[in-house]
């Protein structure tokens, strides 16, 4: 790793080994002494040993990811829950994540991302260099509020307490053993900040939650929230949250840390994910125009009656395939997140070629959908952005092998807010792209990973992937 750059992200370290060392590294996983910085790690980057333990044998979360959020969620959401629980709460929210009610949203999310459209144009005016994914992480986080509370959190426009708070709990998370984490740990003032922000956190969820209660039951002027079909299933489920305040209290505690994951989860990765779609179509001009030209064929050639389009017909954004595929292809090239599960001593990788049995015990079962993404072996033209490979049928050279594609990884344990993220995306591009010229900004000797300049960075007081310097750009009006 003394090749790259400081900032690097982890994801990489896979793939750069499997470059660096084809010889070890070709079975498709790597085993990896990180002690004393982190536990023990296996690598695993073949995509049918990956669907092993997350898809054949849903293995439980690791220790070291519970220990990372337990000051944030107590470990009382999706992405930490196990057993009987999770199952439970997974099927309470399933509803809310469903594409049908999600679509129903589209009219409050276009709200959304005409501040940020405004935004753009007022950069290209101004015509300053800025950081991209800044503000695509306020619009972003501006869209789940109104998706999850019905809510404008106004993250774009003005200065929003709690986003600032959800931010700075996370910078205080102890994601490893390193120095620097060693050192936050030490702090004297860590508890003390930890619990102050999940209390303004709290403070700020429970008003729309109760609101959300004292109107279940009742007929609902337009869409349903996530949180409004939670409830409704929580109480077809589990218990009436409208005759017991014990059960109210229960109900608004655990849905609390579920919203707080919600948030931060999907608006660090969607908005990671957006910016270095503009930065790939920036770099690819023949995909920006075909995107545009479907962009035309769909919601017609006038940019400035898209908004009015997509009001009346929401079902047209389900009719975007380039779109999507633009969309899958940069998350296949720059997955924020991998996933860690627990080895033991029972459970065995077995390699599906050789048949070679691999031991699990006492490691860290790392799922890199970096590495699986980028490698030859499971990908024609790997390095390459080819939007075109998700519209390739079956026996094309092309076509993307089962279990290849991972960025919100499959099997049970899936990323439950894929479908909005998507949406998001799809909605953002059709709202900007054939209006301005968004041109990613780096200088030509700058640090590079595998020949990117805006590769995926390590950005302090984060958990996921971002990209390098939070995608500088400038901006172009089109005529």
């Amino acid at each position: 790793m003394t090749k790259y750059p400081l900032d690097t992200s982890g994801q990489y370290v896979p793939l750069l080994l499997a470059k660096e060392y084809p010889e070890i590294c070709n079975c498709g996983l790597v085993y990896v002494d990180t002690w004393p910085i982190a536990p023990p790690m296996l690598a695993v980057f073949h995509p049918d040993m990956m669907s092993q333990f997350t898809q054949e044998t849903s293995l439980p979360k690791h220790d070291m990811l519970r220990k990372e959020f337990m000051p944030f969620t107590q470990c009382k959401d999706l992405l930490n829950l196990e057993g009987q629980e999770w199952k439970a709460w997974r099927s309470i929210f399933n509803p809310g994540f469903s594409s049908k009610n999600l679509l129903s949203f589209v009219p409050a999310m276009l709200e959304e991302v005409h501040v940020f459209r405004a935004w753009l144009k007022s950069v290209a005016k101004s015509g300053e260099v800025v950081k991209l994914e800044e503000q695509a992480m306020k619009v972003t986080i501006d869209v789940i509020g109104r998706a999850v509370l019905d809510t404008r959190l106004h993250c774009q426009t003005r200065t929003n307490r709690f986003y600032n708070v959800m931010k700075n709990q996370v910078s205080w998370l102890l994601v490893d053993n390193s120095p620097s984490t060693i050192r936050k740990a030490m702090n004297p003032f860590r508890l003390l900040m930890t619990w102050n922000n999940n209390r303004i956190m709290k403070n700020f969820f429970q008003p729309h939650i109760e609101r959300s209660i004292a109107r279940h039951g009742t007929p609902i002027k337009g869409p349903q929230t996530i949180t409004d079909l939670a409830i409704k299933s929580y109480v077809t489920e589990v218990e009436p949250v409208s005759q017991s305040s014990n059960a109210n209290a229960r109900f608004i505690n655990q849905t609390i840390e579920h919203l707080k994951m919600f948030i931060f989860a999907g608006h660090d990765t969607t908005a990671s994910t957006l910016s270095f779609a503009f930065h790939l179509l920036h770099t690819n001009p023949a995909t920006l125009a075909t995107l545009r030209a479907e962009h035309d064929a769909v919601f017609g050639t006038n940019p400035s009656t898209a908004s009015a389009t997509i009001t009346a017909s929401p079902q047209l954004l389900n009719q975007l395939p380039y779109t999507s595929a633009v969309i899958k292809e940069t998350l296949r090239l720059f997955p924020p997140v991998g996933t860690v599960r627990r080895g033991s001593a029972s459970f065995y990788l077995t390699h599906p070629e050789t048949g070679t049995r691999y031991a699990t015990d006492g490691l860290m079962l790392y799922g890199c959908s970096m590495a699986e993404h980028r490698l030859d072996a499971f990908w024609p033209r790997a390095a390459e952005f080819v939007p075109e490979r998700w519209l390739a049928r079956d026996g094309e050279p092309l076509h993307v092998r089962k279990n290849a594609f991972r960025p919100f990884e499959l099997g049970p344990r899936n990323c439950i807010g894929q479908e909005l993220a998507q949406l998001e995306l799809r909605v953002i591009l059709a709202m900007t792209i054939r209006e301005v010229d968004v041109c990613s900004v780096y200088p030509a000797d700058g640090a590079m990973v595998l020949g990117e300049l805006a590769y995926q960075c390590l950005v302090p007081g984060t958990l996921t992937g971002h990209s390098k310097g939070l995608m500088p750009v400038t901006v172009q009006l089109r005529e």
